[in-house]
């Protein structure tokens, strides 16, 4: 039930809620409860959750839009490009602009 309702927030606040804690206020439960419910039901970490929907939707307006990178990182709450860059790269192994060019082909 905890997980559902985590999962649910994180699809509607992903943009401008970044850390388990603000879930956690959320749903009136401790970080450190969310987390262990979480990765006790799942397996995941609930930081993971948060990570996996912004590179769903990364992803997404990478292959199907020509907005440009930069404009995506602000689009999804990042606060340079090059921060976007960073966790595109440590999550996907590879840039942004590589992943649109290696999808395009």
């Amino acid at each position: 039930m905890l997980l559902n309702r985590y999962l649910q927030l994180v699809n509607n606040h992903y943009i401008d809620k970044r850390t388990v804690k603000e879930y956690a206020d959320l749903l009136s439960v401790t970080a450190n409860h969310l987390s262990q419910s979480i990765k006790e039901v799942s397996g995941k970490n609930a930081l993971s959750y948060i990570a996996d929907r912004l590179l769903t939707e990364a992803k997404s307006l990478l292959l199907y839009t020509h907005v440009d990178i930069a404009e995506i990182a602000f689009q999804l709450g990042f606060s340079d490009p090059a921060n976007f860059g960073s966790f595109f790269k440590k999550h996907v192994g590879m840039s942004p602009l590589a992943f649109r060019k290696g999808k395009e082909k």
